[in-house]
């Protein structure tokens, strides 16, 4: 073979490569054009909150307050809401209670009764009475 044919193909092979190429840049261009380029280089980020230590310490003490808080979460159903250690202990105590049977509240019976029957901790049923008692 002839150098000077081998140098005309690599030549051709080279230039073929380089149109290909640049032709597949301009068919497939990733970048989009409606998008103008961010003038700032280092942006800070957004200010999503001012003091965000101060803002975990009362979302944990608002968390605390729930979690020991006792009240009704719906009365007509005869459902409590009570501490979380008493409801720990409830379940210690009596095990899971058994969802599978419906409870019916007796006829007649008043918000103090209810979370009597609900509330193993007899000193909340205790309050429950003397607060109702006192024109509450």
């Amino acid at each position: 073979m002839q150098p000077g044919l081998l140098i005309a193909f690599g030549a051709a092979l080279l230039a073929f490569i380089a149109v290909a190429a640049i032709g597949m840049k301009l068919a497939f261009n990733t970048t989009s054009a409606w998008l103008p380029l961010s003038t700032n280089l280092s942006p800070q980020a957004p200010g999503l909150q001012a003091a965000p230590k101060q803002d975990l310490v009362s979302f944990r003490a608002e968390e605390d307050r729930q979690l020991n808080m006792l009240g009704w979460v719906d009365r007509n159903a005869g459902i409590a809401r009570i501490p979380i250690e008493d409801a720990m202990w409830a379940v210690v105590s009596n095990g899971l209670p058994d969802w599978s049977r419906p409870v019916a509240a007796a006829p007649g019976s008043d918000d103090c009764t209810l979370l009597a029957a609900a509330v193993p901790r007899a000193p909340q049923a205790q309050n429950c009475r003397q607060q109702s008692g006192a024109g509450r």
